[in-house]
């Protein structure tokens, strides 16, 4: 599917790059049409990224100008949920050229975006973009996007009199991707849910990716205690840090030292996760919190998922009052249903069950009754049940099944990067 050209009509044709040529034309195209930084993005993407082939980039041609008129791409994710790695896609570099747009070109590619990735297994689909119009495309809003705090640098404490600093920064090399993976996994243990990041793709970032990386150095053994993705405020003095790993709070406080000396007296904006180490010995200095944006996901098949997760919601139950449960619990998205199958804390199936009827008197309508868009904030644990239902209010469920659903889908603490 991915390789095959499709004919849109009107002389326009929707297939993959296939050449260097093509490879030159998107770049340019992206450039011409959003910006500079945005053509350099698609070249990184097209020519470096080390989980990307020319095949997961779309683009619709007219084939009488041989102009490119509309763009897309797949970057593969992989992610972990709890003590499971699902594979996730995310939707990018969706844009079409100014004498091309209203003609259903973005729909087109995304309904072919969604047979890849039906196709290759993927779990779920994300994109950070325009605000509403991803719902058309069966996408709901869940999970904090990018997101900081300002921490003015005055408020950061000096070293105490007469005391040498035992810290220092420098930049990351590729001899330090060992390191900054293991830095990476311990700053985002507390997070339940979250992106993973291979060997490759820290070299990709190192090498390729207008992101720099500072390891902190203990001075003694110069050793990383921590790192830091750091960059200068373009339009005034200050930092933006935009995201860090530390190992305990007096590397952490080191480090807010380091930053303060290097501010030129403006702000420090500290980067999300807000249970991140650095971004909470910041907050206890007192930040100014920010809005947080959310991430667009789209569940591909909620059944397969479902069963993917089975050893988390199997944990769930042993760990819980609820340990040992059997039965069936039906989850009723009003358009289609679900009966997962428990037998002694074992999820044994999940299986469609079609149309369950939810109207006024319906003898037996389900488990759990909820929206799908509810259902994905749910399910990655961004709401709980009560706060859905004031946005939801035809989320509803059985009340003495309460407990199980509270332990198959508690809050969780997630956070999903976006470097590329």
């Amino acid at each position: 599917m991915a390789s095959r050209a499709e004919n849109l009509g009107d002389g326009l044709m929707l297939r993959t790059v296939r050449d260097e040529d093509d490879v030159e034309r998107c770049i340019a195209f992206h450039t011409a049409n959003i910006s500079a930084s945005e053509g350099a993005i698609t070249e990184r993407l097209l020519r470096f990224h080390p989980e990307m082939t020319w095949e997961d980039f779309q683009i619709v041609e007219d084939t009488a100008s041989h102009e490119i008129a509309s763009t897309t791409c797949l970057i593969p994710w992989s992610c972990r949920f709890e003590n499971v790695t699902l594979r996730v896609a995310m939707l990018e570099m969706v844009v079409t050229g100014l004498s091309y747009r209203k003609r259903g070109l973005i729909r087109r590619q995304v309904e072919r975006y969604h047979g890849m990735v039906a196709e290759r297994g993927y779990d779920m689909s994300i994109i950070q973009g325009i605000p509403f119009y991803y719902r058309q495309f069966g996408y709901a809003y869940a999970v904090d996007h990018f997101v900081s705090d300002l921490l003015p640098s005055s408020r950061i404490p000096d070293e105490p009199g007469g005391v040498r600093p035992s810290f220092s920064l420098r930049p990351a090399a590729l001899d330090d991707v060992r390191e900054l993976s293991r830095l990476y996994e311990q700053a985002n243990s507390m997070l339940q849910v979250t992106d993973l990041r291979s060997p490759e793709f820290w070299q990709y970032l190192l090498r390729h990716a207008p992101y720099p990386l500072h390891m902190l150095l203990g001075t003694r053994d110069c050793r990383p205690v921590g790192y830091l993705g750091l960059t200068k405020m373009s339009a005034k003095p200050g930092l933006r840090v935009n995201e860090s790993g530390v190992c305990d709070y007096d590397s952490g406080i080191a480090a807010l030292r380091l930053l303060k000396s290097q501010a030129e007296g403006g702000d420090i904006q500290m980067a999300w996760p807000r249970n991140n180490l650095l971004l909470r010995i910041a907050r206890g200095l007192g930040t100014i919190e920010g809005l947080p944006y959310q991430w667009l996901l789209r569940i591909t098949d909620a059944a397969g998922l479902l069963r993917k997760l089975g050893p988390v919601f199997e944990r769930r139950l042993e760990r819980s009052a609820m340990a040992g449960w059997s039965g069936d619990l039906r989850l009723n998205f009003y358009r289609e249903a679900l009966r997962l199958r428990f037998e002694e804390g074992s999820l044994l199936a999940v299986d469609p069950i079609g149309f369950v009827d939810t109207s006024m008197g319906a003898p037996d309508p389900g488990d759990l009754r909820i929206p799908p868009d509810a259902f994905l904030r749910l399910f990655l644990g961004y709401r709980d049940l009560d706060q859905l239902r004031d946005a939801w209010p035809d989320t509803a469920f059985r009340s003495e099944l309460r407990p199980l659903l509270e332990v198959l889908f508690p809050r969780l603490e997630a956070f999903f990067y976006m470097r590329y």
